[in-house]
């Protein structure tokens, strides 16, 4: 088990990272970019990127801090490690944990991504609704939950819940260092009936998906830490919960948020990229938050759905 913290999805096979560059007669360049969850969490990767960019801008003047690699020293644990929060069903697979029905196919399998953009506008108009002081993640991200319940016509007391990655950098004790290099993402898991989702106000469901981040504090991340180590110690075998491909999420969500990262900004030496492009999401259910590449301020939410729930 890599205890630095969990690892996500999209494995790439033995390679950590792959990159390929096409350049075009026009004088445009795609980058296309792979990295394994296990090396890099998004953080890492935006850190990595923005970093590679400006030793193109600089050249030979180019300095930056050198990247902290000591993963022990982010994820020690107690002298008697004492986990106190059930990760056996949480971040891996175990009794009482929650599980999705997979179709055979995930490319055949009618799951279509679309692409909604939300402009700077709208998204000041919606911070108002809410009433109380909130990021635009969050109140998107409530946003989305409600109109994808109504979407789907769940059952009015079914529950759904959103698995909302959660960079725990800054909420670890100690918190890692700035330079840290590697993956720390744990889960928050926002879980409300579909009546409340639906007839709560916005700022009742972004309260409700902030006190489930907050959960994830500095106890918690220990407790995690804890459980890696006694897990080890054992040699239990634990299979993580991250979604394989085809994975039908309804009633619930997935969401990953790249809007701290400022891929939009990223720049080689000719400007800031026109596009910045995610793989299909062969996962009902998983959203993706970037910032957008042509609208300021503005933010582009990428999710997978069914083709009979267009929104």
């Amino acid at each position: 088990m890599n205890c630095t913290l969990q690892c996500r999805r999209r494995s790439v096979g033995a390679a950590l990272l792959q990159i390929q560059l096409n350049r075009y007669k026009c004088g445009g360049l795609a980058i296309g970019f792979s990295s394994h969850h296990q090396a890099a969490d998004g953080y890492s990767v935006s850190t990595f990127l923005s970093t590679w960019a400006s030793a193109v801008r600089q050249g030979r003047n180019f300095t930056a801090p050198f990247p902290f690699l000591d993963r022990g020293a982010t994820a020690v644990p107690r002298a008697v490690p004492t986990p106190v929060f059930d990760h056996r069903s949480t971040e891996f697979k175990g009794e009482g944990g929650r599980s999705y029905p997979v179709v055979s196919d995930p490319m055949s399998s009618k799951i279509k991504n679309v692409t909604v953009r939300f402009t700077a506008d709208f998204i000041a108009e919606l911070k108002a609704r809410v009433g109380i002081r909130c990021s635009t993640f969050q109140c998107l991200l409530a946003h989305a939950w409600k109109k994808i319940t109504a979407a789907r016509g769940l059952k009015p007391d079914e529950f759904t819940q959103v698995r909302v990655a959660v960079n725990c950098r800054a909420r670890a004790n100690p918190p890692a260092p700035p330079e840290f290099f590697g993956n720390m993402v744990l889960w928050a898991f926002p879980r409300l009936q579909a009546r409340d989702v639906l007839g709560w106000t916005y700022r009742g469901v972004v309260e409700a998906i902030r006190d489930a981040v907050a959960r994830v504090d500095a106890e918690y991340i220990q407790s995690f830490v804890d459980f890696g180590s006694v897990a080890d110690a054992t040699g239990e075998e634990l299979a993580a919960t991250a979604a394989v491909n085809g994975t039908m999420f309804c009633p619930d969500l997935e969401v990953d948020s790249s809007l701290g990262f400022r891929f939009n900004q990223i720049d080689f030496g000719t400007g800031p990229p026109s596009a910045f492009v995610t793989p299909d999401l062969p996962i009902e259910g998983l959203m993706i938050f970037l910032p957008s590449c042509t609208a300021s301020g503005g933010v582009d939410l990428i999710m997978a759905i069914p083709e009979d729930h267009d929104t």
